[in-house]
């Protein structure tokens, strides 16, 4: 799951959320599934903002990875928050 910034708008959290598969891709992995949720209001303020884009991206990637996508997303502008959890 990933929150985008509210303040980019809807086109260019879609945009951004094509940059994340595109980067799964790179690393080997494959998209599986994509749900973006769009606006939602947050359960408490984040960096001052009470909204953000929300993106669910199901995706199947080598567990050595997951150093290195970790890496790149925490340098992704427009990034709020992720989280990658693993499915049994």
């Amino acid at each position: 799951m990933a929150i985008y910034q509210i303040d980019m708008g809807e086109e260019k959290a879609k945009a951004l959320s094509k940059t994340i598969q595109e980067l799964i891709i790179s690393l080997g992995g494959s998209v599986v599934e994509v749900d973006f949720w769009g606006k939602r209001r947050f359960a408490y303020e984040i960096n001052h903002k009470g909204e953000g884009f929300y993106d669910v991206i199901q995706f199947e990637l080598e567990a050595k990875h997951n150093s290195k996508l970790k890496s790149k997303l925490n340098l992704t502008d427009g990034l709020v928050r992720y989280l990658i959890t693993a499915k049994s």
